[in-house]
This record gives C-alpha cells, structure tokens and sequence, in this order.
C-alpha cells in the first residue's frame, strides 16, 4: 500500500509536517454582490460549469517546504500562489471559482503542532484563516452553493492520550477525530463522523452527500453519509489488502473517481454513484488523488516517477490520452483540483 497516501498519520508526516515537528470567513450568508464576488455568498441552486479553468495543486520541494501552485489545463503558466502560512498543500476550488480553500501549519498559542483549513482568492490574496483548532485539518471541499467547507480532522491531542490510556488502562473518551463541516466565516462547526481514519471528504454536486475514504488495518473502502451526518453507507467493499480512498464526483453527481491501492500500486478507478460498473481508468503508469474537470470529460490526478517523484497527469474520463502535465525535477506535485468556469 502505498503509506504516502492511505496512512492517515504518514500522510501528516511529509516534509511540511517533519519541519513543524523539528520545531515544534464575514457572515455567514451575505447577500450582496460583494459577497458573491468573494465567492462565499450563497446561490439559489449549485451553479452549473461547463468550462474548465486552471489547475491548482500542491508542490514539496526538496527542502521539505510546500506551496500551492496553478496552471493552465495544458501544463503551461505554472505560478506559485500564497507562500504564507507555511506548508500549504490540498488545495479545493469554490463552486465559482473565484476562491481556493487548503490546508496549512498553523503556529502560536498553546500548541504548535496543528494545521488548519485557510481560504484566500484564486490569485493568493485576501488570505483568511478558517480552524482554528489544536488538531491536523485538512482535505478541504466545498459545498456545492459555496457557504461551507468540509475536512477531515484528526484529534493529535487524543492519539497521544489513547497511547498513554494504553499504558495506563484508563481509557480517553475525548477524540474529536472524523469530518466535519463549517462555514466560510469560521461559525458553525459541525460533525459528521467519528473516526479518526476518514480522510478526503467530498460534497455531492446536489449537496446531499458526502463521500469520504475510511481506512482500516486490513482494507479501506469509500463511505457516503447524508450531509447533516446520518445514513452512512458503504460504495465500496474491497478485499482485504485493498484500499480505497480520495473520491471525486462527476459535475453531474452520476460517477465518482477514486484510488484503488493494494502493496504493489495504486490505480485510479471510477463506478456509477449507484455503485455499478466500477472500472480502471489507469494502466501503463499508477495513479492517485483524481480530479475531475468542471465539464466532466477529463480527469486530473497524480502519477510515480519511477518511485521517486510524482507529476500532475491528465486523462480523457475514459482513461484514454493521458498527458503528462507537470515535468519539474526533484519535486513532488500533488493534490490537483481543477477550477470551474461559467
């Protein structure tokens, strides 16, 4: 299994995080044009995009450091974005567009050991910090009219506690780990599920769902959960040693994208959102964290180097004529999430 990826703590524990450890959003529906161009003001329906904008995604340099980078679908104008806070990574588009939520360290206070959900505009500025909390936040998608933001949270304070409880035999029933839900604002916390191992939580393009990866010892499968958290069901039931995460819908909600690893590679599959046909879209390279485009027709995601770097790649949503995007030596690119254009 590829660790990099489905281990939720190895994951927590890239060059960003290894340096953190060395040293160890307005209202919340506005109404006016302001708002609307801010890309936090809440729409009558979710906005229908058919064209594609540019991609972001995240970029580990060499000296452990990451920054959120876009360029255009075709692999050209690369540009780096925010270059505060530090370790900015994951970055998620607005359902306009016009804004981009991702996960950054967070340092000061009680603990500096964290990271949380910040937002700033598609070009870098206005950057505004959404958690808050003493925890890793991270994962970050939109809701589908813009006015929240799911994650997924794990509770560091209580791993510590809960290895501690196992040494001492009493047990800590105060892990705040799981997905969650908040507004753009910062208000209105709420949580969806409880388990420290869900990771990549993704908003139907309706707004009634939420996918997400849940990870065990022996296997991981994609989990869907009505958005006011009740219904939890499985999409996936993979065999042991198999794990499947980082779900992305369709823009019309009928497919969803995911990773599928086992020991040897990991591939990018899709299946109908009713759980039927599920397929590889992947073949002669691996791939992981897909992206559909707005319009549907591509699929962005990240693909091995030979084992020692990862690239942005591009496919048809078929899995024919992928493309290599991105072509920088000794970095590893990551995470890309495409732009919606109307």
């Amino acid at each position: 299994m590829n660790k990099r990826i489905f281990s939720r703590v190895e994951r927590l524990a890239t060059g960003k995080i290894m340096l953190l450890v060395a040293s160890i959003i307005l209202a919340v529906v506005l109404t006016s044009c302001a708002a609307q161009k801010a890309g936090t003001g809440p729409t009558t329906k979710p906005a229908s995009h058919t064209h594609n904008g540019k991609i972001a995604f995240s970029r580990l340099d060499n000296r452990g450091q990451s920054d959120i980078f876009v360029m255009k679908d075709d692999g050209t104008g690369v540009k780096r974005l925010a270059t505060k806070p530090v370790g900015d990574t994951s970055p998620a588009f607005s359902p306009n567009g016009k804004r981009l939520a991702f996960e950054a360290e967070s340092r000061g206070g009680n603990s500096e050991f964290n990271l949380d959900i910040y937002a700033m505009n598609a070009d870098g500025s206005e950057l505004k910090r959404i958690t808050q909390e003493p925890t890793f936040d991270s994962m970050a998608s939109w809701s589908p009219d813009g006015t929240r933001i799911v994650f997924s949270r794990v509770d560091v304070s209580s791993m510590f506690a809960s290895a501690s409880s196992s040494a001492t035999g009493v047990q800590d029933s105060s892990d705040e780990s799981g997905i969650y839900t908040i507004r753009v604002d910062g208000t209105g916390l709420r949580q969806i599920t409880d388990e420290a191992e869900d990771e990549y939580p993704a908003w139907s393009p309706d707004g009634e769902a939420i996918a997400f990866g849940r990870l065990t010892k022996h296997a991981g499968w994609i989990g869907m959960v009505n958005s006011d958290g009740v219904g939890l069901g499985k999409l996936t039931d993979p065999p042991k040693g198999i794990w499947d995460s980082d779900p992305s819908w369709s823009p019309d909600g009928t497919k969803i994208a995911f990773t599928r690893a086992s020991e040897r590679r990991t591939d990018v599959f899709m299946m109908n959102a009713d759980r039927t046909h599920t397929r590889k879209l992947t073949g002669k390279t691996d791939g992981f964290l897909p992206a559909f485009s707005p319009d549907g027709e591509k699929i962005a995601y990240v693909s091995n180097d030979k084992g020692q770097t990862t690239h942005i790649y591009v496919m048809n949503a078929d899995g024919t004529n992928v493309r290599r995007l991105t072509t920088t030596a000794k970095v590893h690119d990551d995470a890309p999430d495409w732009q919606p254009l109307p």
